[in-house]
């Protein structure tokens, strides 16, 4: 199992990787061999060649390799890798329309986005040391930055900007839409799972050696053992790394036995031992929540909100449609 610490690491470099501008990864010498590099897209003026994409989709690449086989494979590979073109088209579209605006940034501006990004970086971790890993200098990655900056200010002028909901509609869609606004009673919980052995799931029958090591774990919280350690150390499901840390669950989540018992101890209880056809299982009530329904006033900025992204993505696609019907994108 991949830690969350390493699986933050992978989507950060990833995320950085995908933001990079195409012509970050090569050097003089490897640019002068781009000149029989086979170009896959050509928009207005610029390139994108096989190599510049390969960098870009690698990584999605091998992560669906790992959860994909055969045909479905082939089928996820090349939407990904339309998908994935597609947005290198769409990033270059819209950076030569934001120098065409005379859009700028300024150094501060780009040192306080870097700043901000470095913040992301799991504790530990070397920002500098991970970009060198990678192939990236720092002006690379700054020269990245003030592109999307570039960008962003352009969909602020061009597109956000120009974006107003009013209140009457963020109310009328309160009243069209009632179930969004009301929350089920829950509970914040942690979990220790012992899952059963592969056999006992097929057949449905108890598994006495899990049953046995989740009594005994159940026995050290009773003791005043760690909730958050044993987890840690013990439980065998997706939540262990957390410390057993489930979070929030809705009346109903879960399987009848286990949902009765949580929502009838009160918080800072522990459950006595609970079976599934998984496994068994011991949960910890941290706190509880009642059923409520949101008024208009308490909605109504979350519904500006989602509207006015809504409105915004739909002007963006329109802007798009518009930019790329104008412009000249030939795909090899």
């Amino acid at each position: 199992m991949v830690s969350p610490l390493m699986k933050q690491k992978l989507f950060l470099i990833v995320f950085l990787l995908s933001l990079l501008p195409l012509n970050l990864f090569a050097s003089e010498h490897q640019q002068v061999e781009q000149l029989v590099d086979r170009v896959v897209a050509v928009v207005n003026k610029e390139i994108i060649t096989q190599s510049e994409f390969d960098v870009l989709f690698r990584p999605f690449y091998e992560q669906i390799k790992k959860a994909y086989q055969g045909p479905n494979l082939q089928g996820e590979l090349e939407s990904i890798r339309l998908k994935l073109l597609n947005q290198m088209i769409e990033d270059k579209l819209v950076y030569q329309e934001a120098q065409k605006l005379g859009i700028t940034v300024e150094d501060v501006e780009v040192d306080d986005e870097i700043a901000a990004f470095k913040q992301q970086f799991p504790k530990g971790a070397n920002f500098e040391k991970e970009m060198e890993n990678s192939g990236l200098t720092i002006d690379d990655i700054k020269k990245r930055f003030r592109e999307r900056l570039s960008i962003e200010k352009l969909h602020q002028s061009v597109i956000r900007g120009r974006v107003v909901v009013s209140p009457p509609e963020a109310e009328q869609y309160f009243k069209e839409h009632p179930e969004e606004f009301t929350q089920k009673e829950r509970v914040k919980v942690f979990c220790i799972t012992i899952r059963k052995n592969e056999e006992a799931i097929k057949k449905g029958t108890m598994d006495e050696a899990a049953k046995k090591k989740t009594e005994s774990l159940l026995k050290d919280l009773k003791r005043g053992a760690d909730f958050e350690k044993l987890a840690m150390q013990n439980s065998q499901d997706t939540h262990a790394d957390q410390g057993g840390y489930v979070g929030f669950v809705q009346r109903g989540d879960m399987v009848s036995n286990i949902d009765q018992v949580l929502f009838s101890l009160p918080p800072g209880s522990i459950s006595d031992v609970l079976e599934t056809e998984y496994g068994y299982h011991v949960f910890k009530v941290i706190e509880k929540q009642p059923a409520f329904t949101k008024t208009f006033e308490q909605a109504k900025d979350e519904i500006t909100e989602k509207l006015f992204r809504a409105q915004a993505h739909q002007r963006f696609i329109e802007w798009m449609d518009d930019l790329k019907k104008k412009s000249y994108i030939s795909v090899r």
